[in-house]
């Protein structure tokens, strides 16, 4: 297994993931720390089992959610980036730690869409031909996951000071915009 095949690409997976961390940073109210240890850990723990998923999926049969998969997290980005723009209008932010638990479930899966068909590869990606291998590389995939997005949501906590209206509003076109580049390319 390559350890630095597996960092990179626990940090390329990490990228939607990070940018979602610095919204959710920038609209986190109170209980900062927490909120941060809570989007962290969500979005490692889903870049963890969506490669495993998507490796699973490669081994029943390789074609099965090749053609779904920018669709389903197109769709999970649009519909929520579409909300975040539709609430910008109320000038308030609801308490992303205690109304933001399903959006943030959703924003990972959504996220998780590249890690799962980067499962399909994995093994050869990152050799990850044995169980253990691929245990080890989705860890690492985890675990820099998880440094990357609280190291984001720190950042967003310096853009709380702007009016939560323009926040919700570019965390919208952000997500639409994450949404179209994964239905693209």
């Amino acid at each position: 297994m390559n350890i630095i095949s597996s960092v990179g690409l626990g940090a390329a997976l990490a990228a939607d993931a990070m940018a979602v961390s610095v919204i959710r940073g920038a609209e986190s109210s109170r209980k900062k720390y927490r909120e941060a240890l809570l989007t962290s850990a969500v979005f490692g723990i889903f870049q963890m089992l969506m490669p495993v998923l998507g490796w699973s999926i490669g081994k029943v049969g390789s074609g099965m959610a090749s053609g779904f998969d920018k669709i389903i997290a197109f769709a999970i980005l649009l519909f929520i980036g579409l909300k975040m723009i539709f609430d910008s209008r109320h000038d308030s932010i609801p308490d992303a730690g205690n109304s933001g638990v399903k959006e943030l479930l959703l924003l990972a899966v959504a996220t998780g869409i590249d890690a799962l068909a980067s499962g399909i590869t994995l093994p050869v990606s990152v050799g990850a031909y044995m169980p253990m291998q691929m245990l080890y590389a989705v860890l690492i995939i985890g675990a820099v996951t998880f440094i990357l997005c609280f190291l984001s949501f720190s950042f967003g906590t310096v853009f709380n000071k702007l009016r939560p209206m323009y926040l919700q509003l570019i965390g919208g076109t952000v997500l639409i915009l994450i949404g179209l580049k994964t239905l693209i390319f």
